[in-house]
């Protein structure tokens, strides 16, 4: 009893096991959810989510800026070509060659003229901040810099908004420019200067390619005389007998390029570059940025170190400011490699970090709260009859069980039938108890019985005793009495037929002085009464006496010599 209470406290109740097995059984279907949303990738790290973010920020900021600048070489090609043939049908006009134009003040200014109309039309319909044509020439090749000084037109548009008003003149000549109700430049001069314009040696190597391929894109620079970045593409113009007439193209500049690469996405202070890079080395001088549209984004100043984050992401920091994206190259001309950066602050990925971790462990605890809590309540609602059932089965109350559990009816009816059993063995066990207590005082009055005549019969034999003791005393005395009666010689003849005795007369002579009957005799040694006498006769004959009376009475002469002898 004592063993059982112990293992009772011991082990858990049921309710507890209920418990903590739905408890593990929820766990593992969670676990089960899980390692299936794993196997079809919908889950993903805080790296991972920002990862296919900038990566498919960086898919849409790719095909707006190829988009773009094709559409950007395709219209430098048809400028090229449009502009190659108004300068040859004004050349034609004046009936002068091209390179009459050098020192030719009023030629240049009628040109000027003639291109300034066309130019802005192609400026108001392209996707840019500025148009183009730089000619080989000079109003006056006899300054020292003449060599690097070319004339030529380029507009600009002032404003955000696209329209003639907003258009000013950068280079060309002021009065061409204020016949058409064009401002210069606060920055305008006369003409372009050479040296200033990015790869010019290259673009003049590239003349002899078809004007569609001969299209070349500049690394983004500072115009002279301004803080404004710009990224210009660039387009040969050849004259009918190969002659190079000069350059002509569109300027794309870094306020524009911010305004018209807007990108849509729920990034916060996304920041899309167009840079280039030089050992590991993100160069952010002149690069050409953007950000996202309904936040601000922060314009780098200062060159990045590219560090490597893990296999997707990179790092880009310098000494006060560290920046998490993704680059790719491109190509947005045969000769000519850029790099896309997409990139957000880092401190924006620690708080999106921060904010995941955060919305896990709540999950979390929401998951187990909600998990422990339904366990518990569907155990109680579960445990509940079962154990109101079980408390009245305990308190004999069977019969008011009704607890539509089809089990503890089973258990009840079972119960029933073992009580019924039980009262069926408890009477027949009475019944045999009470046969028992009849045979218990049968028992004892036989004992009692029993104890009456052994108590006589060891009075008889107390007596018997007595009787005996009486006897051999007699039997002593008148063997001593009778031992002057004995003839010596008989005597001694008894004594050596002693010897001479076999097995079987030795144990018969045992017997006799035993005080053993015939009948005794006979049934202890399962000989016949004639093999009996047999033995008699040969025995009393060795002996050499008459009768068993005479020799019982040597032999207590015998025994009686021998205790002589003894003492």
């Amino acid at each position: 009893m004592r063993k059982l209470t112990a293992l009772r406290y011991s082990e858990w109740s049921l309710k507890r096991k209920l418990f903590v097995y739905m408890l593990l059984l929820a766990a593992l279907l969670l676990l089960i959810l899980f390692i299936g949303l794993a196997a079809i990738g919908r889950t993903s790290s805080t790296s991972d989510t920002v990862y296919d973010s900038l990566e498919l920020q960086m898919e849409v900021f790719e095909k707006d800026i190829l988009t773009h600048f094709d559409h950007l070489a395709a219209s430098a090609v048809t400028l090229s070509t449009d502009m190659t043939h108004l300068i040859a049908d004004s050349l034609q006009g004046c009936d002068i060659s091209f390179s009459d134009l050098n020192d030719n003040c009023e030629a240049i200014a009628d040109l000027q003229g003639t291109m300034l109309e066309p130019l802005m039309r192609k400026l108001l319909q392209t996707d840019c901040s500025g148009a183009f044509v730089m000619l080989d020439a000079t109003v006056n090749s006899t300054l020292s810099e003449a060599a690097g000084s070319k004339t030529g037109l380029y507009l600009q548009i002032s404003g955000y908004e696209r329209n003639p008003a907003d258009i000013v003149m950068y280079r060309g000549i002021a009065a061409v420019a204020k016949s058409h109700e064009i401002m210069p430049h606060r920055k305008w001069r006369l003409e372009f200067q050479t040296d200033l314009f990015p790869d010019y040696a290259e673009i003049i190597s590239s003349i002899s390619m078809p004007p569609k391929h001969a299209y070349r894109i500049t690394e983004p620079f500072k115009l002279p005389g301004t803080s404004e970045y710009v990224l210009i593409v660039t387009v040969p113009m050849l004259g009918n007998d190969g002659t190079f007439w000069g350059i002509c193209g569109y300027e794309v500049s870094a306020s524009y390029f911010m305004m018209h690469h807007e990108q849509p996405t729920k990034l916060q202070h996304l920041n899309c570059l167009l840079a280039t890079t030089h050992e590991n080395i993100l160069i952010t001088a002149g690069a050409l940025s953007c950000g996202s549209r309904d936040a601000y984004f922060h314009t780098l100043t200062e060159d990045y170190a590219i560090l490597k984050k893990d296999e997707n992401l990179s790092v880009f920091e310098d000494e006060s400011f560290s920046y998490l994206g993704i680059s790719r190259s491109i190509a947005l001309s045969s000769t000519d490699e850029h790099l896309l950066v997409v990139m957000i602050p880092k401190t924006d990925y620690d708080r999106m970090l921060s904010k995941s971790v955060i919305q896990t462990v709540m999950f979390l605890l929401l998951l187990l709260f909600f998990t422990v809590s339904f366990c518990r309540y569907f155990s109680k609602r579960f445990l509940t009859p079962l154990l109101t059932a079980l408390e009245q089965i305990k308190s004999d109350k069977r019969s008011e069980t009704a607890s539509g559990i089809p089990e503890i009816l089973d258990l009840v009816e079972y119960l029933d039938q073992q009580e019924k059993v039980r009262g069926e063995m408890l009477t027949e066990l009475e019944q045999k108890n009470l046969a028992s207590e009849n045979e218990k005082l049968r028992l004892k009055a036989e004992y009692d019985r029993a104890l009456c005549d052994f108590r006589r019969v060891e009075a008889e034999y107390t007596s018997a005793k007595d009787e005996l003791l009486r006897a051999q005393t007699e039997m002593e005395r008148l063997a001593y009495s009778r031992k002057t009666e004995i003839d010596p010689a008989d005597y001694q003849y008894f004594l050596a037929g002693l010897q001479t005795l076999t097995e079987s007369e030795r144990n018969l002579f045992e017997h006799y002085l035993a005080g053993k009957s015939v009948k005794e005799i006979l049934a202890l040694t399962s000989i016949k009464e004639s093999t009996l006498k047999y033995h008699n006769h040969n025995l009393l004959g060795k002996l050499g006496v008459s009768s068993r009376k005479q020799m019982l009475r040597y032999a207590e002469v015998m025994r009686h010599q021998k205790e002589e002898s003894a003492k």
